[in-house]
């Protein structure tokens, strides 16, 4: 009989705010919240493994002039010329490092970030779906007893959601958060 109950408050609970976001979609925006999407991750490990690729493009320009003194003599020596000498030098170098293209230390770092985002993201994700259930059973026992314990227990779990998650409760917070400053004046 009681278990009857609490699934006959459940769906009343559950049909009260069709608005609210469900588990799947909470989980998925505590997951960009913690840490980016998976397509962004992939795009720049597959950026760093090309840029090895690249070769680097080094410049250099000089300007050259001859060894005369300013009296027109060349190296010291005796001999007096008139001649000025002028040139410039540029040198264009595209080179690659055989090393890199082997095995690049950049790449593993990416993927070791990769990896720990990836767990940050799975770890989001069921705590999201821990509070979402929480406070589904918060919401029924709230409808249920009525009491001002149960609406903040409601509104923090709520409140909760809303930091893990980005804000995706945020409209849900001021509702409950309305309720509770009412039953309690």
């Amino acid at each position: 009989m009681h278990a009857a109950l609490a699934l006959g408050v459940w769906l009343l609970a559950s049909a009260a705010v069709p608005t609210e976001p469900g588990l799947l979609e909470t989980q998925e925006a505590a997951a960009r919240a913690a840490g980016g999407s998976e397509a962004l991750d992939a795009a720049r490990l597959a950026r760093a493994r090309a840029a090895h690729w690249l070769p680097q493009l080094r410049a250099q320009t000089t300007v050259r002039e001859d060894e005369k003194s300013r009296a027109g003599e060349f190296r010291l020596a005796p001999l007096l010329e008139q001649d000025v000498a002028y040139g410039r030098i540029l040198l264009v170098a595209l080179t690659w490092d055989f090393s890199q293209l082997i095995f690049a230390r950049e790449e593993t770092q990416l993927a070791l970030a990769a990896v720990q985002l990836a767990r940050a993201r799975r770890d989001a994700a069921e705590r999201a779906a821990q509070l979402w259930i929480e406070r589904r059973r918060a919401r029924v026992h709230w409808l249920s007893s009525g009491t001002a314990d149960a609406c903040l227990a409601l509104l923090r779990l709520t409140a909760a959601l809303a930091a893990i998650t980005g804000g995706l409760f945020r409209d849900a917070v001021q509702g409950e958060e309305a309720a509770c400053a009412a039953q309690n004046p």
